[in-house]
């Protein structure tokens, strides 16, 4: 069978990279060519080591007619990129598969979107092809889609938790969520807050109540039930580690949300879900991380129940759901090149 050809686009970038590592032993995919504009012409493994061997090209800069040679897309690009991109390839490139790891086409509030991240959306048209690609809530529309925008990953994470709820309609009053994450989150530019002497022990908040992720999950959640009713308050946290998020959500118990409604509702969401893994007491994240695993739990007292998630930043959070998504829209096995256990320590 002849393997499928995939481009990545920034992908000297921590998610790009991670794509170009997965992709790199994915089973139906072939890895056609690769992009950087600050380092075209250097080899892979010249600045990635670990991928010697695995990746042999060198990074290229992207010149359009490089997308006809490929079946699949992945932009790994900054926030503003994908936007600048997509008017091109709806116009020339109309069969061309594209998941989207920017928050560019994320939410349909644009007005929200273009408050919480700071700039003018100039592709505002082309948003409503997007097809939101939280995988274990969207799949069938995933199946069938053209574009997908690959979810944020406190998105993924707090999402994972919040949705069994939001889609039976029982999301209500005021969802507060606190999650910490890890440096990587930051991206790959130092910055005085990832700088190791100042982030290494130590936790601080940051974006408190305006993280931009809020612009996809509220609208997101919304859309599973009409007779959802809530608010979410986000308080997101940096760590002293490199992968993984903790997210701690706090969720209004109600006449119609007990904790024996919510066992049985969280087995039906997940007990065929072979990347979601309920637990008893607390979700490990060294236990996800580098994997395209969550791991999940829940506890009452009183009228408050808590939910708890972890997963890798880079991988659930990332790379690794745009491989999901991708397996899916190509009409792979949803696993392929996925199923990586994590480490025990």
């Amino acid at each position: 069978m002849a393997k499928i050809k995939i481009g990545i686009v920034g992908a000297t970038g921590y998610i790009g990279s991670d794509l170009m590592r997965i992709a790199s032993t994915h089973p139906n995919l072939e890895i056609a060519w690769v992009t950087s504009e600050s380092k075209s012409g250097t080899k892979v493994h010249e600045l990635f080591p670990n991928l010697r061997g695995y990746v042999r090209d060198e990074f290229r800069t992207l010149e359009p007619e490089m997308l006809g040679d490929v079946d699949a897309v992945a932009l790994c690009l900054p926030h503003g990129g994908a936007m600048e991109l997509m008017p091109t390839i709806a116009k020339h490139y109309p069969k061309l598969k594209v998941v989207d790891c920017s928050g560019d086409f994320r939410s349909p509030d644009i007005a929200m979107w273009e408050k919480f991240y700071d700039m003018t959306h100039r592709a505002a048209d082309l948003q409503a092809r997007f097809t939101y690609g939280l995988t274990e809530f969207n799949r069938d529309a995933i199946r069938k889609a053209q574009w997908v925008a690959n979810p944020g990953c406190f998105a993924t994470c707090i999402q994972l938790a919040l949705a069994p709820f939001a889609r039976h309609g029982q999301l209500r009053g005021n969802v507060h969520v606190s999650a910490i994450t890890g440096s990587s989150g930051s991206g790959n530019k130092p910055s005085s807050t990832t700088h190791h002497p100042e982030r290494a022990q130590n936790v601080r908040a940051y974006k408190v109540l305006e993280h931009q992720h809020l612009v996809e999950i509220v609208p997101y959640l919304e859309s599973l039930n009409s007779e959802n009713d809530f608010e979410v308050f986000f308080v997101p946290h940096s760590g002293p580690f490199v992968r993984g998020i903790f997210a701690t959500c706090f969720i209004p118990l109600n006449e119609r949300l007990t904790m024996a409604s919510v066992d049985a509702l969280i087995r039906d969401t997940y007990e065929n879900e072979w990347f979601v893994q309920i637990v008893s007491g607390t979700p490990d994240m060294r236990l996800v991380q580098h994997t395209n695993h969550a791991m999940l739990t829940y506890r009452a007292s009183g009228n408050v129940l808590v939910g708890m998630c972890v997963i890798d930043n880079m991988v659930k959070g990332g790379a690794g759901q745009a491989i999901q998504n991708l397996n899916l829209m190509l009409g792979l096995d949803e696993k392929a090149g996925l199923a990586t256990p994590g480490a025990f320590v």
